[in-house]
C-alpha cells in the first residue's frame, strides 16, 4: 500500500489551475482537494483535515486573506499558503507565498516543507 505525504487543500477559482495543482500534488503522493471559493474552504477544512492550505488571493466572495483570517479565528494552526501575482508583507500568520508565476517545483518544495512543520531558510515568501 502506498503511504501518502499528507493532505493539501486547494482553492483557486480557475479550473486550469485547480487540476494542474491536483494532478501535480497527486503526482507526489498527496491527498489533494480542490475547491473554486473560499466559503468552500471553510466547510472542507473540518471534515478533510488538510495539513497544508494552498488558496489564491483573488477569488469570488472571500478572499485567500479572508480564508486565513477565518481559520486564525476558529483556532486552526495548518500552515496556509498564499498564491498571489502582487506583493504581499510578510508575516506568521501563513507559512508561505508563492508569487505568480511560481514553478511546480518551488511549490512542491514549500508544500513540503509545510507538511514537515519547516519553515524554509530567509524570508517567508517564495519566488
Amino acid at each position: 500500500m502506498n503511504e501518502r505525504a499528507g493532505r493539501i487543500l486547494v482553492v483557486d477559482d480557475e479550473r486550469e489551475i485547480r487540476d494542474l495543482l491536483r494532478d501535480f500534488l497527486e503526482r507526489k503522493a498527496y491527498d489533494v482537494l480542490v475547491v473554486s471559493t473560499g466559503e468552500e474552504a471553510l466547510d472542507a477544512v473540518p471534515a478533510f483535515r488538510p495539513d497544508v492550505v494552498l488558496v489564491d488571493m483573488v477569488l469570488p466572495g472571500l478572499s485567500g486573506a479572508d480564508v486565513l483570517i477565518a481559520l486564525r479565528r476558529a483556532g486552526s494552526a495548518v500552515p496556509v499558503i498564499l498564491i498571489t501575482g502582487t506583493e504581499i508583507a510578510a508575516g506568521e500568520a501563513y507559512f508561505g507565498v508563492l508569487r505568480k508565476p511560481f514553478r511546480l517545483r518551488t511549490m512542491a518544495e514549500l508544500v513540503a516543507a509545510a507538511v514537515s512543520g519547516v519553515r524554509p531558510q530567509g524570508t517567508a515568501e517564495t519566488v
